[in-house]
């Protein structure tokens, strides 16, 4: 019995994240999504009550989705985290490659949020902000600078990524995207050594110009080389 139910809530889970990404979740009724999932009027309103929470439900998958990929699926790949974070743009390929990828639920249901259905709004930012939290961590442990705009860069190319491969129903978005992040992590990188030899410029040390001496009476002098 327990079995059978779950395998009902997975056909109306899957049912409307089809149907809410591929034609929208207003222009969605609930007669297609039983037709779609293949299951009775009565079934829908037994797991979830109501179209809202069905909805809210689908939310909840999407960010699971998320979750999973960084918190077991990139912290086990044995690798750097600068590759880490590129490692998330094939995970996006390979969900962009799926026959049941329409689009980010969280985008789309913003997108056809109305101001009488604030907490759509406020559900899926939620859920987008644990997710960005999880990227901002990533990116502080990669040694940038300032993690803040670094994420921000990331998280808008995995927006526009996520968008484009919709539009253009082409995987390819996310190896360019990858190929973006890359970008961003070089400047990242270069900007850090700049900076650095600023600092060094401005107090005119160089690398390697350190020496240290005794001037006899036991004292240690530390200066730079001539």
């Amino acid at each position: 019995m327990k079995a059978a139910r779950k395998s009902t809530e997975e056909k109306l889970l899957l049912a409307a994240r089809r149907l809410f990404c591929r034609a929208g979740i207003h222009a969605t009724g609930i007669s297609q999504i039983l037709e779609e999932a293949g299951v009775a009027r009565r079934s829908l309103y037994t797991h979830y009550g109501s179209k809202e929470n069905l909805l809210k439900a689908v939310l909840h998958t999407e960010a699971s989705m998320w979750f999973h990929w960084f918190d077991l699926d990139l912290p086990s790949l044995k690798c750097s985290t600068k590759d880490r974070i590129l490692a998330l743009f094939d995970l996006l390929e390979n969900w962009f490659e799926k026959e049941d990828f329409f689009g980010c639920v969280f985008i789309n249901a913003v997108a056809e949020s109305e101001k009488d259905s604030a907490w759509v709004k406020d559900v899926a930012g939620a859920y987008r902000d644990q997710i960005i939290e999880r990227l901002r961590v990533l990116v502080i442990e990669s040694g940038a600078r300032d993690p803040e705009i670094v994420t921000q860069k990331l998280g808008l190319i995995i927006e526009g990524a996520i968008i484009t491969a919709m539009v253009t129903q082409n995987s390819q978005a996310a190896r360019i995207a990858r190929l973006a992040a890359q970008d961003v992590l070089r400047c990242m990188e270069c900007s850090a050594r700049e900076s650095e030899h600023s600092v060094l410029s401005a107090t005119g040390i160089s690398r390697g110009s350190f020496h240290a001496s005794s001037n006899g009476g036991g004292n240690l002098i530390i200066g730079s080389e001539a």
